[in-house]
């Protein structure tokens, strides 16, 4: 499925849409340290980290996308480096579980 077609059939909040690329899986995870090891390469990325870093651990780690999830919104900073780093950043009030059932 397409980051396009994830924000359309589960009605995402874009932030900042970098790149028009498929997702290929899920990742569920709010330890950067754990993400930036395990998170696969090309997936749906859900947390409610909104830490600038995690622009700089989605792009490290070629995800498709960051969904934050429970309704959090990033700050400036990280929407700013989101936006400089290419990363596709969406958000949706769902709960992580939920999000990646979805998915």
């Amino acid at each position: 499925m397409t980051v396009k077609e994830l924000v359309e059939k589960l009605r995402l909040t874009v932030y900042n849409m970098a790149n028009e690329c498929n997702a290929e899986g899920v990742w569920c995870g709010d330890l950067l340290s754990h993400v930036m090891v395990n998170a696969p390469e090309k997936c749906a990325w859900i947390t409610v980290m909104t830490n600038v870093n995690v622009a700089a651990v989605a792009k490290l780690r070629k995800v498709s996308c960051v969904i934050l999830c429970c309704g959090v919104t990033p700050d400036d900073e990280l929407l700013e480096k989101a936006k400089s780093e290419g990363v596709t950043l969406l958000g949706t009030v769902e709960d992580a579980c939920t999000v990646a059932k979805m998915i």
